[in-house]
Order: structure tokens, then C-alpha cells, then sequence
């Protein structure tokens, strides 16, 4: 007779491949800023949701500080409409009624930048790999003098 084997709960960490889900959201942006039409606004969307992917754990001080130059203040005129006319800059100035307000814009590609390099610093984009060079040289002796006598020998063999 068989054995059911129990139901062997996973920690999330087991079953979830965080670096995947932040890779796809990257591959995600990169499709959607090469297709022939580009959706700015879904772009911008997606930018914010990989932001959202990014543990809090893992910002540094580098990243507050790229994240504060993603937001820009600029100034535009006030126009304040009342039964769909706008109203005059004398009646404006009379009741104290700003003629310019501020606008604060999102510079989604900093942002998108600024999560890069977050990355970058974690070690998170690129793969290291060890790479062994060989000299052609035997190095392996017993001893320091044994490799010091090996050195004067070929020393000896190139001057001749």
C-alpha cells in the first residue's frame, strides 16, 4: 500500500524567483519602448510597477537621493474658469487669485535609471564569473626554493 506523502509547506522565499519577476518587468519596459507606436502612459505604468517590485530593504542612500532628482516643479499659468470663461487677470490680481501655479512632473526614464543603478550596486545585473588564467608555467613545487631554482634555470635557458 502506498503513502500519501503530507503537503510540504514552501516558505515564499522557495517558491517565489524574485530576480525573475524584477527581470520580466525590466524585459517588459524594454519591449514596450521598442514596439512601433509607444504607449508613453503604459510605459510610465510599468516603470512605477517595477519600482513597486523593489524591497525597501534594498534602497541605499544613493537611490533617495536619484529618487528626490526624478521630480521636477515648474511653473505654469493659472487660468481659472468660471461658467467656462476664464477669468481676467485684473479680477485675478483684485482677489488675490495666483496667476501661476506649481506643476510637479515625474521623469519616469530617471526613475527607471535610478532603479538600474540600484540594481547595479546589489550586484543584481551582471553574472560574475571566475576565469583562470595559466601562465603555461608548472607552479606547482614543494618548495619556494624549488620554484626560485626553476625560475634561474629558464632564466639560464633564454640567455643561451
Amino acid at each position: 500500500m502506498t503513502e500519501i506523502m503530507p503537503d510540504i509547506q514552501l516558505e515564499l522565499k522557495d517558491r517565489l524567483k524574485y530576480t525573475d519577476i524584477i527581470e520580466k518587468s525590466i524585459m517588459n519596459i524594454k519591449s514596450a519602448l521598442n514596439s512601433d507606436i509607444p504607449n508613453i502612459n503604459k510605459i510610465n505604468t510599468m516603470i512605477m510597477d517595477l519600482l513597486f517590485d523593489i524591497p525597501s530593504t534594498w534602497y541605499d542612500e544613493n537611490f533617495s537621493k536619484d529618487m528626490n532628482n526624478i521630480v521636477k516643479t515648474r511653473k505654469v499659468p493659472n487660468v481659472v474658469m468660471w461658467a467656462g470663461v476664464s477669468l481676467s487677470k485684473e479680477y485675478m490680481e483684485k482677489h488675490n487669485i495666483p496667476m501661476t501655479k506649481d506643476v510637479k512632473d515625474i521623469n519616469y526614464f530617471r526613475m527607471k535609471n535610478a532603479i538600474i543603478n540600484l540594481l547595479d550596486r546589489r550586484n543584481m545585473l551582471i553574472r560574475k564569473e571566475k576565469v583562470e588564467q595559466s601562465t603555461g608555467r608548472n607552479l606547482e613545487f614543494e618548495t619556494l626554493d624549488d620554484l626560485i631554482e626553476s625560475l634561474e634555470k629558464d632564466e639560464e635557458n633564454e640567455e643561451t
